[in-house]
């Protein structure tokens, strides 16, 4: 799988909305996966209401 495919299905796999896939893989750049993997969160832990 390309890193194309890997940076999709972590995005995915993390909750991003589809519509954000497109504009994150395009911030991604050339950045390695486990660059990107260790950078980002699960999508729900960032967008969830804090007190």
């Amino acid at each position: 799988m390309t890193n194309k495919g890997k940076f999709e299905k972590l995005f995915r796999d993390y909750g991003y909305p589809e519509d954000e896939i497109p504009r994150l893989m395009r911030e991604a750049g050339n950045s390695g996966y486990e660059e990107i993997r260790k950078r980002i969160m699960p999508y729900k832990d960032i967008s969830a209401e804090r007190p």
